[in-house]
C-alpha cells in the first residue's frame, strides 16, 4: 500500500501543475473539501483520508490589509 499525501489548495495553480507531473499517491482537496481556517474541517479530512503527510499549497489570493 502506498502512502497517501493530502494536498491542500487542490484547485490552485501549483496543485494543478503537480497533478499533471505527479507519480505519488496524492489526494487533492479544494477549499470546499478542506477549509484550512476551520479546525473541524482539517480534523474531519485527516480522519477520513488517514494521510501519511499533508502538503500545504493553499494560499490567500487577496490577503487582508
Amino acid at each position: 500500500m502506498s502512502k497517501l499525501i493530502l494536498v491542500t489548495g487542490g484547485q490552485g495553480r501549483f496543485a494543478k501543475v503537480l497533478k499533471r507531473k505527479s507519480f505519488l499517491n496524492l489526494k487533492f482537496l479544494s477549499k470546499k473539501n478542506l477549509n484550512i481556517l476551520n479546525y473541524k474541517s482539517i480534523e474531519k479530512a485527516i480522519i477520513k483520508y488517514k494521510p501519511t503527510m499533508i502538503f500545504h499549497c493553499a494560499a490567500l489570493s487577496r490577503p487582508m490589509d
